[in-house]
C-alpha cells in the first residue's frame, strides 16, 4: 500500500513538512523582482505566466517583502465571474475603512479618491491571481479603469496579473496586450534544483542522489521535483535503506546507466555473466532506450541491473560518488510504486 507524502516524511524523522514555508531566491524570482520594480516605478500592466508548480507566487512574495508597496490582492475563488465592481470593491476595502457606495458614479469618485490618496503615500500594486480564467470583458475593462486619475496623476496603480497561460491570449484583449508586458518563468536550473532538495530533505540523501535529482527534466517545477522526492525517499525506506541513494533514482526513473556502470567499474561482460541477460539488450538498457524489447523485458532487465549495482553498493562502491549524471532524464519515465 502506497504511503502518504507526510508518512514518508515521518518515518525520516521529520517533525514537519520541509517543503512548507521554504522559499528560495532563483533566476526567475529576481528576473520578476526586476521587472516588478520597474512596473510599479510606471504604473503598468505585467503578466506572470508559467504552469502550476513553477513559484509564481511565491516569487511574487519574496518580490513584495523587498518592495514597499500597498499589495491588493482579489479574494474571490470564482474567477469566471469577477467584474470590475469586484476589483473596485476589493481596493475600497484593502485601502480604506469605508463602505462602497452603491450608485456607480458616487463609486467612481470615492475609489479614484481612496486609490488617489493611498498611492501618494506607497506604490498601489493590484494582483489578480488566476487571471487567465478571468473573462476577457473584465480585462480590457482593466484599462479604462486604470486610466482616471487624481490630482494631475494617472494611472494610479500597478496591476499583476499571474496565470497558468498568458491571459493576454484571450480573444478581444488587443489593446490590452498592447499595454502589457509579459514575464514567462522558465523553472529551476540544475544548480537551484540541488539547492532545494538539500535546503529541504537534503540530509536524507546522499551528494551523489541530489546531483542525480538535480538533472532529472521535471526538476524545473518545484510541485514535480517534490513528488519525485518523495516516491525515491519512499522506495529507500523500502529498501531498508536511511538515504536515498543514486540508485533509487535510476530505479525509479531511468537514464544514467552507463555512469552508474562506469562509476563501478562494470563492463557489459560483467554484466552479461553476473544477469545472464544478452549484450544486444544490456546495451538497450544501458542507453535506457526499450527499441524492439517488450516491456516486461526491459523492465525485467532494469531490474536485474540494478540488483547488480546495489551488490555493488553494499560493499561499499558509491561512498564518494559524485555527479555521476551527465545527461537529463525526464521524471515521468516509471511511476513510482511506494
Amino acid at each position: 500500500m502506497a504511503m502518504s507524502k507526510l508518512e514518508v516524511l515521518a518515518e525520516f524523522g521529520y517533525n514537519k513538512d520541509p517543503f512548507r514555508g521554504y522559499r528560495m531566491e532563483t533566476a526567475d524570482s529576481l528576473r520578476l523582482k526586476r521587472v516588478l520594480k520597474m512596473a510599479i516605478e510606471s504604473r503598468s500592466m505585467i503578466s506572470v505566466v508559467a504552469s502550476w508548480g513553477f513559484g509564481k507566487t511565491s516569487a511574487l512574495d519574496i518580490a513584495f517583502g523587498e518592495i514597499p508597496a500597498r499589495v491588493i490582492r482579489l479574494i474571490t475563488p470564482d474567477k469566471e465571474r469577477v467584474v470590475v465592481s469586484d476589483i473596485e470593491k476589493a481596493l475600497i476595502l484593502g485601502l480604506s475603512n469605508e463602505q462602497c457606495k452603491r450608485t456607480k458614479e458616487v463609486r467612481a469618485r470615492q475609489i479614484r479618491r481612496i486609490i488617489g490618496e493611498a498611492s501618494r503615500e506607497q506604490p498601489v500594486i493590484l494582483v489578480l491571481e488566476e487571471a487567465h480564467r478571468m473573462h476577457g470583458q473584465t480585462l480590457r475593462a482593466l484599462k479604462t479603469f486604470r486610466e482616471m486619475d487624481w490630482m494631475g496623476q494617472s494611472p494610479l496603480f500597478t496591476v499583476v496579473m499571474v496565470g497558468q497561460y498568458d491571459p493576454m491570449r484571450k480573444r478581444g484583449v488587443d489593446e490590452v496586450r498592447l499595454r502589457t508586458d509579459s514575464v514567462h518563468m522558465r523553472g529551476l536550473a540544475g544548480v537551484e534544483a540541488s539547492e532545494y532538495v538539500r535546503h529541504t530533505v537534503g540530509k536524507s540523501f546522499e551528494p551523489d542522489a541530489i546531483e542525480a535529482v538535480s538533472r532529472l527534466n521535471g526538476a524545473t517545477n518545484f510541485l514535480d521535483l517534490q513528488d519525485a522526492l518523495i516516491n525515491l525517499m519512499g522506495r529507500a525506506l523500502g529498501m531498508g535503506q536511511k538515504k536515498v541513494t543514486a540508485l533509487e533514482v535510476f530505479d525509479l526513473y531511468g537514464g544514467g546507466v552507463k555512469e552508474l556502470l562506469k562509476r563501478y567499474n562494470i563492463t557489459l561482460s560483467e554484466l552479461e555473466k553476473e544477469t545472464g541477460i544478452s549484450k544486444a539488450t544490456l546495451n538497450l538498457v544501458a542507453n535506457d532506450k526499450q527499441s524492439t524489447l517488450t516491456g516486461d523485458t526491459f523492465a525485467d532487465s532494469r531490474q536485474a541491473v540494478s540488483e547488480v549495482l546495489r551488490k555493488k553498493l553494499a560493499e561499499g562502491g558509491s561512498k564518494n560518488a559524485q555527479g555521476i549524471y551527465q545527461s537529463p532524464v525526464g521524471l515521468t519515465n516509471k511511476k513510482a510504486a511506494i
